[in-house]
């Protein structure tokens, strides 16, 4: 859809003003689709993957704007009704337990909604309304308690700086890399599959701990990625695999991303990185912010819930899967594609001699 024309100057300053105060959970979802959508560079599927809507619902907005104004987008239709009982108050409150992320079953959000409203809701009423409000089972990722996200906020916002900061001399095009290490091996790892809801499925189990090991480091810009695997990770591996990236990318300088991991050198005077190599340190546990982890979360989709007879045989496996990305430069865009990655990468194009994209 083009959105050329969506918005004008008074909608837009009163979006920002509607976004600075209390909103629930669909009315906001709505004000950030639409403030997103005042960009024409913002693509619909990007606007719908942030606000966690379908394409098509977000595309539906746009055109129900541009038709009948701000106020109808944010009255918000039931079709069928809304469920019985759920009144404003109770549905922002579910909201805002919901983003938390704090029940972990409807009986545990049934028992505080009741203490809570001082009320006595059914079980089935309750876990109608959670469905109502976008409410779904989702296994949490795990986070470590020493986080901090607000040095990762600071990182996306200085990356552009710490690009223009490396000591690069030359004319050679630059490459912007993303890097880390995925460990994989024989100790079943067991995910969710589909399944009828009457059956518990099975899987083979055996309790064997031998374990490969690969290096990855995915081209923000053009998609290109390289992989190592290796029978262990240490500084003399690390060296190997960002020898390789030079031995397939001669003709590039090239700026690595990756965690402060002990065999992770973090400057370009560090005696194991080679010449033209320029490390870059991640804020300290913060996977979130390298793209890379999700390419390794897709690899075990295809090797989880299955026994392997050998380490060898796992790793002729994972290889065949990783060639299919290095086949596919577009397919690695689209999973690096964050907006700050990107717009990072272009705002230092000039100067490190980088393609836009």
């Amino acid at each position: 859809m083009r959105r050329r024309n969506l918005g004008d100057e008074a909608d837009r300053q009163r979006i920002k003003v509607l976004l600075k105060g209390k909103n629930s959970g669909w009315r906001q979802a709505r004000l950030i689709a639409l403030q997103m959508g005042f960009n024409p560079e913002n693509e619909s599927s990007e606007i719908a993957e942030i606000v966690g809507v379908s394409k098509p619902t977000v595309n539906r907005w746009f055109k129900q704007y541009k038709e009948e104004g701000l106020d109808k987008v944010l009255t918000r239709g039931y079709g069928i009704g809304r469920p019985s009982g759920l009144d404003e108050e109770i549905e922002e409150y579910i909201s805002k337990a919901l983003d938390s992320g704090r029940w972990n079953t409807a009986k545990q959000a049934q028992e505080e909604l009741q203490k809570h409203f001082g009320k006595a809701f059914g079980y089935q009423t309750v876990w109608t309304w959670l469905k109502k409000c976008a409410g779904v089972l989702r296994v949490p990722r795990p986070v470590h308690e020493k986080r901090d996200p607000a040095k990762s906020e600071v990182f996306k916002r200085t990356f552009l700086g710490k690009l223009l900061d490396q000591p690069i001399d030359g004319d050679k095009p630059v490459k912007i890399w993303f890097a880390d290490e995925s460990r994989y091996g024989l100790l079943p790892n067991l995910r969710r599959v589909w399944t009828k809801k009457a059956l518990r499925p099975h899987k083979l189990w055996k309790s064997e701990y031998k374990w490969s090991y690969c290096y990855g480091a995915l081209d923000v810009v053009d998609g290109e990625s390289v992989f190592l695997q290796t029978p262990t990770v240490n500084l003399q591996w690390t060296e190997q695999f960002l020898l390789q990236i030079k031995k397939q990318f001669p003709g590039h300088e090239h700026i690595v991303v990756w965690d402060g991991a002990g065999f992770h050198p973090q400057c370009s005077s560090h005696e194991r990185v080679p010449e033209g190599i320029y490390p870059v340190a991640l804020p300290p546990y913060s996977p979130e912010l390298n793209p890379i982890e999700k390419l390794w979360d897709l690899i075990q989709d295809h090797t989880s819930n299955r026994l392997w007879p050998t380490i060898e045989r796992l790793d002729q496996v994972v290889a065949m899967h990783l060639n299919d990305w290095i086949a596919d430069p577009i397919q690695v865009i689209r999973l690096v594609g964050n907006g700050w990655i990107r717009a990072s990468a272009n705002g230092s194009a000039a100067i490190l001699n980088i393609k836009p994209f």
